[in-house]
């Protein structure tokens, strides 16, 4: 499961470290809650939690998991955490918001046609359609990531106090790929294409770092960013279907947030412009 380690800085008492399990929204709510409580303060947000899965499997909230870890909770924890975000940022220097990508979305194809899908959201979320994608489930996560990371940017007003951006560390010597590598007919191909073009996870990670840190943040905002530079997303993303199906999928995906929790509702009233063209 996605059950991973969130540190946060409270003053310079020290650094504690928080679980967070992303296949659970009350332990999303649950964290915010608790951050809230403690008084801390956040001035860089990296959302880095991911999994990948070759079996359909649903979550105790009834969303496929790899959906709900690498896109909904996702989504739900960066609203949250939005407004403690904005209050650090300053008219100088933004707040950084880093959704953890990957350079797979450009394979992330099966989204065709999805702006005549009566609902985006449920058909993703469907057996049907995770039997039809199999190994492109992370991929179309990814791609998911880099939509809402366009629909969010858009809405923040400007200057922004919050820089959003989305990162793709590239490929890593990671577990990440544990699940696909236990199965007999991928396991070779996966260490071949490792062996060839993998990164360790420390070089990754300084994509995520670069993208927290980093001046000119600002100029990075509303982007996705590959080996520390704004690399043009996918051909699909930039379509017309596709802005048509990024928008869609933002108002989805509010509407089962709002329902999740009453703050994602307050929030983007208050924070975000309500009418994009």
């Amino acid at each position: 499961m996605a059950c991973i380690d969130v540190e946060t800085r409270s003053g310079m008492a020290g650094i504690e470290s928080w679980p967070l399990e992303l296949c659970s929204f009350d332990s999303v709510r649950s964290f915010v809650d608790n951050f809230e409580a403690k008084g801390c303060t956040a001035n860089v947000l990296i959302a880095n939690a991911g999994i990948s899965t070759m079996k359909y499997t649903k979550t105790p909230d009834g969303y496929e998991t790899t959906f709900q870890v690498n896109y909904l909770s996702t989504a739900l924890l960066s609203l949250l955490m939005l407004p403690h975000l904005i209050k650090t940022g300053t008219p100088e220097l933004a707040s950084r918001l880093v959704i953890v990508s990957s350079e797979f979305h450009y394979l992330a194809n099966r989204l065709k046609g999805a702006d005549r899908w009566p609902s985006i959201i449920e058909t993703i979320n469907d057996e049907a359609y995770f039997a039809y994608i199999i190994v492109l489930t992370t991929p179309s996560c990814a791609v998911l990531e880099v939509m809402f990371i366009r629909e969010l940017s858009s809405r923040l007003p400007t200057p922004t106090l919050v820089a959003v951006s989305a990162v793709n560390p590239g490929s890593c010597h990671s577990r990440l790929t544990r699940e696909i590598e236990s199965n007999p007919l991928f396991k070779s191909a996966v260490r071949i294409y490792k062996g060839l073009v993998a990164r360790t996870t420390e070089m990754g990670s300084r994509t995520l770092i670069h993208a927290a840190i980093e001046p000119g943040e600002r100029e990075r905002h509303g982007h996705y960013l590959s080996s520390c530079e704004v690399t043009e997303v996918s051909d699909y993303t930039l379509s017309a279907e596709g802005r048509e199906v990024s928008k869609r999928l933002w108002y989805e995906t509010l509407e089962i947030l709002g329902d999740i929790d009453p703050r994602v509702n307050t929030i983007v009233s208050e924070h975000l412009i309500q009418d994009i063209a």
